[in-house]
Parts: structure tokens; sequence; C-alpha cells
């Protein structure tokens, strides 16, 4: 069959790696969740509507970080176009934040480390309270390349 191929969903497996390789490197009193879904973004005559889904979630403690995988490609020198990053991801993960962790805390968006994407984005900050990190996971190392969330 001419120009026959077999289709993967990239999006999909990139986020299930990732989740592998995080559970793999936890601390032991740390918890990941995959596609947690107790959130809705807002309610309509009495009913939840939008349902709100980050891929992962972690738990230690008292602490949460939502993280949200994307099959993209960035570019850490283009910072006057935005990085090459997508508004919509930003309003998602905004969204996450003020459902999920009450406005107050660290969210991570993660992209596959690549040429023009080899480190960690300068913090992007939604208010003093609510900060988002853009990391690279490095497929080399199976890790996300230098997060620091102190």
């Amino acid at each position: 069959v001419c120009g026959a191929d077999t289709l993967f969903p990239m999006e999909k497996l990139f986020e299930r790696y990732v989740a592998a390789c995080l559970r793999d490197s936890l601390p032991p009193d740390a918890t990941l969740h995959t596609q947690r879904s107790s959130e809705y973004l807002c309610t309509h005559e009495g009913k939840k509507v939008f349902q709100l889904r980050p891929d992962l979630m972690i738990t230690q403690g008292e602490k949460s970080w939502v993280l949200d995988t994307k099959w993209k490609r960035l570019d850490s020198e283009l910072g006057s176009k935005n990085y090459g990053l997508s508004q919509a991801d930003f309003y998602q993960l905004f969204a996450y934040g003020q459902k999920y962790l009450g406005g107050q805390g660290d969210l991570v968006l993660i992209y596959p480390k690549r040429g023009a994407f080899k480190e960690a984005l300068p913090v992007f900050k939604f208010s003093e309270g609510l900060r988002l990190w853009v990391v690279p996971f490095d497929f080399v190392l199976d890790k996300i390349s230098q997060l620091d969330m102190a």
C-alpha cells in the first residue's frame, strides 16, 4: 500500500512516559495522580460544567503540584515571540491553578527537550503566589531538566 503509515498518539505516549519516569523518581511520601478529574471550571444552573483534567498531579503532604505535558516544539531563543508557547495552554494551566491549587502554588508545563529547547525557561508568574514553570523533559536521562521550585 503506497503511503501507508502507522500513526501514534504521541501526546499520549509522551504523557504516559513522563508519568512513568516521574513515578519512579518520587520520594516515598509523594503520590503521582494521572488524569485527576475532580474539579470543574464553573457551574451552570446548579450543574458542574467543563471538567478540568490535568495530565499529572503530585501530592506530598499538604503540598501539591499540577503538571501538564505537551508534545510540541519550543524555541528558547524566541523570547519575543513567547518561545512558541500557546496562550490557550496558559489559560488551561491558570484554570488548573485556580481550581486545584486554590490560586497558590506551582504549575509545570513539560515539553520534549530538543536542540532549541534545552533549559527551563524563566518562571512565569500568574500572581505572586501562582507560578508556572516551563521545562524540558530529557529522554536521555529520563527526567525533567533543571526543575527547582524552591
